[in-house]
């Protein structure tokens, strides 16, 4: 079913960065720009960040710069302009033992936060398929 899901949430993202490529305005600006991407990493920053279910994995983690780099990363990603400066996923995330179930409480925190900032469906969705191949960067199996 997850499967299904991340095909199909890639596709319509496919369909989203076509549009932009042809002249259309980017995912960054459709979103909401600085200010719901800084909300909505935020949000999610802090469920998970705070949820004893999935929390080990920030142990130690400066939230604050987290937050920013995520944000610019989001930016860099969906077309804000914006350069990533932060450090490589693998090397981040190595060591950390995230295994899948982690990784998808993440996602849904993600999806919950972008449906409480109004970001759009099909909005979201792109945006998901732009992030899902980082899955084999943060999870280890």
């Amino acid at each position: 079913m997850r499967k299904l899901l991340l095909l199909s949430v890639m596709l319509s993202g496919m369909a989203g960065n076509i549009a932009y490529a042809s002249g259309g305005e980017s995912l960054y600006s459709r979103i909401g720009g600085q200010p719901v991407v800084a909300g909505v990493v935020d949000q999610m920053i802090e469920a998970v960040a705070h949820d004893p279910n999935v929390n080990q994995s920030f142990d130690k983690v400066n939230l604050k710069r987290l937050k920013e780099k995520l944000a610019e990363q989001i930016c860099a990603l969906s077309g804000g302009g914006c350069i990533y400066t932060g450090d490589e996923m693998k090397l981040v995330h190595k060591g950390l033992r995230i295994n899948e179930r982690e990784f998808f409480y993440l996602v849904e925190a993600l999806r919950e936060a972008l449906d409480s900032h109004g970001v759009a469906q099909s909005e979201k969705n792109e945006l998901l398929a732009i992030l899902a191949p980082m899955k084999r960067l943060i999870v280890e199996k």
